[in-house]
């Protein structure tokens, strides 16, 4: 039978009010008594302090090996893993081994997050008695935005209540001078962990100030309280304090806004170097470490100028890292007409600045966009990548041998730069927002900053800006013509890097006061405001739109939350994008660090429920997935939250679907390591994959958040992990292709189709998710979203069978926008013919 949800499509407002939760202590510990190897240090990580692995200390008391450590926390459920040796090399996280095992998620890494729950536990609850409701398990805390979250988009409410023990619920604002309110009944939503989860979505009331209260029934056992009797018309019996009446003040609606563009943001991730060609004057391909290979090249075999052997593909020579196809960001501007005709609105660009590797991580230098995009005046030189012909803003050249410093007013412009403000302008003019990613956390060796290091030692201006384990010999701080063959060795200088100790990514230094040290922070905020508002105008639209923050949980939060007033300083509507795989409560939460986050969380509940086979996640699982991901963040972020299948960090949408059941996301997909062992077929998908790739597209499509689509998807490309995920695109004009690979404009126009459906639905981008129903023996969920007045109700036939769906709706014409806008007449009730791996979106006439 299939799970049902009451539904209430009558438009009411909500809101609702409880006393405050009591935080409670909670002790963890870590029995190490029984380690070979007993920890120097032992520290605990979570949800509670942000990740950071140096705020909470463990101790060992008595001396008996068993570590402890008591924290103050709020009723709910935390995740956390104890850090063992957090400040050595050998640093390493694990589980508890004593943590409650229902309770665990993954973490994003290929295991597991302990989880602990702080209050009630609704699964040792004794069974539900009628007319009678269980007071001690009606949960609700106003200051918790996932239960109460006052926003510019209204105001959204959850109430947890002891699963079957609650037959309805009603929320009301009222204004007791002014004889005003409205009320809602709210929705069963969805289960978790033995609790009924309730809620919905009402519009801000025009007011200042507001009452809340709300009152949920069983038979005639009624708990709430009613300010105002004559409007209410329900009792005043069972009253509980959790829901005495509160008065709410509309203005901090404002406290915590995201950029009203992002909830409309049809989302297209460009890696440059492999989306188009546009200019050959600026191809790579002087150095050893690159080589300019053939666009249409067929990726698994050896290309001109390569080493041949499969052996040299990965390893020996290593010709697939360095490969270069020559992207720019002219070819991004030729095509800009393309991703209009798309449907897309807002781009997000992989690293623009100047940087050795193909894929820019590695910047070299944050003040200038990379010559190989935009334009080259003279042969580059290994130490001094890119041209330094300086020029004004308005393209007036700076006199000769004027040079450039860390601050921010010496900073003038090359060509390249203002060939990437000339392209920000032109995307601009077509509808466009454009987003770059902000490497904030690391360098490249390349780096003039990092150099300057390696040639003097404690004594250069920027000894402080770096992680430096060990300062070497002396005698080695002085220019060289191939440093790393020195530094990075014994005797030479030693640092810490994102990749490896002594790495290609040297790791700026951080500090637990300001998250980073004060050098490379202010040299960041200088750069941030650079390229936000490269004139100092902000009544001028002449910058980027925001940024996408790379391993952004790597630096402390103290930075971020000051980072976030010069972004808004500089563009109060510039968007702030993080990338984090985990949760990201604490980056959002409080709306004092970044509007959203790279939603891998949304990509995982995806690939369970539409990927996996042998390990898919029921009908009625995934909708209670979905209710969370809805209540994971307040509702001005989850609106602009970047919903993903794929990125230049997975293996394509495309080839999930080839390669279902891996053990966890983004795990086994790499041929050349972790998919080794277990393989990973690399083929093109069937006619019938095809299909369930496009019902995942219409879903991301009608699903609260934004969509991210990754370059080349809506082409029908296909590939596992990095490097090959980050092949060129096969355009009609650079072909012929290798076998099978190639422009197929079946799936651009299903792409197309679906992209347009949520663009012209007001209620798609912005509306409330409610799920209506979900049938775990045929397959088959429906959800609703609600935006004031207006209603769509989608389906989902997630079988390789036709099915019959009955649907419980008003009299009324409705209208299936994916199919033709054919029209259908409800008596009280529709009964919708999907197909296989089908999708509806319903709307009333």
């Amino acid at each position: 039978m299939p799970t049902r949800f009451p539904r209430f499509l009558a438009t009411f407002v909500i809101l609702l009010s409880a006393s405050l939760a009591q935080a409670i202590d909670q002790e963890f510990s870590l029995d190490t008594s029984k380690w070979t190897e007993q920890p120097k240090t032992v520290n605990l990580a979570g949800e509670f302090n942000g990740w950071n692995m140096n705020a909470t200390a463990m101790t060992d008391p008595d001396g008996d090996r068993v570590w402890t450590t008591t924290i103050k926390l709020d009723e709910g459920l935390y995740m956390y893993k104890f850090v063992i040796d957090a400040g050595s090399e050998d640093r390493r996280w694990i589980n508890d081994p004593n943590a409650d095992k229902e309770l665990e998620a993954a973490d994003g890494n290929g295991g597991n997050n302990s989880g602990i729950l702080v209050g009630p536990d609704f699964r040792k609850l004794p069974e539900p008695k009628p007319d009678h409701i269980n007071t001690d398990a009606v949960l609700f805390n106003r200051n918790d935005p996932t239960d109460f979250n006052l926003s510019p988009n209204g105001i959204r409410i959850r109430v947890r209540t002891q699963a079957g023990d609650v037959q309805g619920m009603k929320a009301r604002w009222s204004i007791p001078t002014a004889r005003a309110g409205s009320e809602i009944s709210l929705s069963l939503l969805g289960k978790e962990r033995g609790a009924d989860i309730w809620g919905g979505m009402l519009d801000l009331p025009k007011y200042p100030t507001f009452d809340i209260t709300i009152e949920c029934w069983d038979g005639s056992a009624h708990l709430g309280t009613s300010q105002n009797a004559e409007f209410s018309g329900l009792s005043r019996t069972d009253v509980s304090r959790k829901f005495s009446g509160f008065q709410v003040d509309g203005t901090k609606a404002n406290e915590f806004t995201t950029p009203a563009w992002a909830a409309d943001a049809q989302w297209y991730q460009i890696f440059v170097e492999r989306f188009r060609n546009g200019d050959t004057s600026n191809d790579p391909g002087d150095f050893e470490y690159e080589r300019l290979v053939p666009w249409n090249g067929d990726w698994f075999s050896t290309l001109p100028g390569e080493a041949a052997g499969e052996e040299n593909f990965y390893n020996g020579e290593g010709n697939v890292w360095k490969r270069r196809y020559g992207g720019d960001i002219a070819g991004m501007k030729e095509k800009l007409p393309y991703l209009k005709e798309l449907g897309i609105n807002a781009l997000y660009l992989n690293p623009m600045f100047e940087a050795e590797s193909m894929h820019k991580y590695d910047t070299a230098d944050y003040r200038h966009i990379d010559d190989n995009f935009g334009a080259r005046d003279s042969k580059r030189h290994p130490k001094q990548l890119g041209n330094r012909e300086l020029y004004e803003l308005d393209g007036t050249p700076v006199a000769p041998g004027y040079v450039q410093t860390d601050e921010p007013s010496t900073w003038k412009w090359t060509k390249s730069d203002l060939i990437f403000l000339d392209f920000i302008k032109a995307a601009h003019a077509q509808g466009m927002y454009v987003v770059i990613d902000g490497v904030f956390n690391h360098v490249g060796r390349a780096s003039p900053f990092f150099m300057d290091v390696l040639e003097k030692g404690k004594k250069s201006k920027y000894a402080d800006w770096f992680e430096i384990t060990d300062w070497g010999d002396e005698k080695n701080w002085k220019p060289m013509d191939e440093p790393f063959e020195v530094h990075g060795m014994p005797g030479g200088i030693q640092w810490r890097a994102w990749d490896k100790d002594n790495g290609h990514l040297p790791a700026f230094k951080k500090n637990a006061e300001t998250g980073l040290a004060q050098g490379p922070a202010d040299h960041v905020n200088g750069i941030t405001r650079r390229w936000l508002d490269p004139d100092n105008n902000p009544d001028t639209r002449d910058g980027i739109d925001g940024w996408r923050l790379d391993v952004a949980g790597d630096i402390p939060h103290p930075f971020w939350r000051e980072w976030r007033k010069v972004v808004k300083g500089a563009n109060p509507d510039a968007y702030i994008n993080g990338e984090i795989w985990s949760e990201a409560q604490p980056w959002i939460n409080a709306g004092d660090q970044f509007d959203a986050v790279m939603n891998y969380q949304f990509a995982y509940a995806c690939v369970d429920f539409f990927v996996d086979q042998k390990l898919s996640t029921k009908p009625s699982e995934f909708v209670n997935r979905l209710v969370k991901l809805q209540y994971l963040y307040p509702m001005q972020a989850t609106l602009v939250m970047q919903n993903l299948f794929d990125s230049h960090d997975t293996d394509r949408v495309a080839s999930k679907m080839i390669n279902p059941d891996r053990s966890h996301y983004d795990d086994q997909n790499r041929l050349q390591d972790n998919a080794a062992e277990t393989g990973y077929e690399s083929r093109k998908p069937t006619d019938e994959e095809w299909k369930k790739i496009i019902q995942m597209v219409a879903f991301q499509q009608t699903f609260v958040g934004a969509p991210m689509t990754y370059y080349g998807s809506e082409v029908g490309m296909w590939s596992p992990d990095d490097p090959s995920n980050r092949q060129p695109v096969p355009w009609d004009d650079r072909g012929p292709y290798q076998s099978g690979v190639g422009f197929n404009k079946k799936i651009f126009d299903e792409y197309k189709k679906w992209i347009s459906i949520r663009n012209s639905m007001p209620v798609l981008r912005r509306g409330f998710f409610a799920p209506i129903s979900a049938d775990d023996s045929t397959g088959v969920v429906v959800f609703e979203r609600s935006l004031g007045e207006d209603r769509a109700i989608v389906v989902v036939n997630r079988s390789n069978k036709a099915q019959s769906v009955k649907i419980d709706v008003p009299n009324g014409t409705y209208i299936d926008h994916a199919m033709s806008d054919s029209k259908l007449e409800s008596d009280g009730s529709l009964t919708i013919k999907m197909p296989a791996w089908g999708v509806s979106v319903l709307t009333n006439d």
